[in-house]
């Protein structure tokens, strides 16, 4: 019964592993052209990732969202969830989906409730990765 644990989180542990590689390989909202009306360019001049997000706004409503840029797979796959997630919710809501993510990053405890995101906490090992998940959030917000 002791093993059970650890067999527990080696399976959550692959499952989003397998998430972030899939959304890097099959990005949702890359290159995609959109009617946008906010977008930001994000880059980081550590490891070289640059992200241009794109959101289509209605209302206070992300109608669309897009992405483009040159970066790593935890980056592209993080803007790919982003991207997945933006089309129907608000601004404010979007707005504390980052700050969530980034809490749950720094903290260790730091709760996270949206599914897809969870994939982007193995990153918390790397200290160096974290700007790499946040950088598509970062241009959410600079966009919004």
């Amino acid at each position: 019964m002791s093993g059970q644990p650890d067999k527990t989180a080696e399976d959550a542990a692959s499952l989003y592993r397998e998430t972030i590689l899939r959304h890097s390989r099959q990005p949702v909202g890359f290159k995609k052209t959109i009617a946008s009306t906010h977008g930001n360019e994000q880059f980081n001049p550590l490891c070289g990732d640059r992200i241009h997000l794109e959101l289509a706004l209605n209302d206070g409503t992300v109608v669309d969202a897009a992405f483009d840029g040159e970066s790593c797979a935890i980056c592209k796959a993080s803007a790919s969830m982003l991207c997945e997630m933006a089309p129907g919710e608000t601004v404010q809501t979007l707005l504390d989906q980052h700050r969530r993510l980034a809490s749950a990053l720094a903290d260790e405890s730091g709760p996270l409730d949206e599914e897809p995101l969870r994939a982007l906490l193995g990153v918390r090992a790397y200290p160096s990765r974290i700007q790499c998940a946040l950088l598509p959030w970062e241009a959410l917000k600079n966009a919004l």
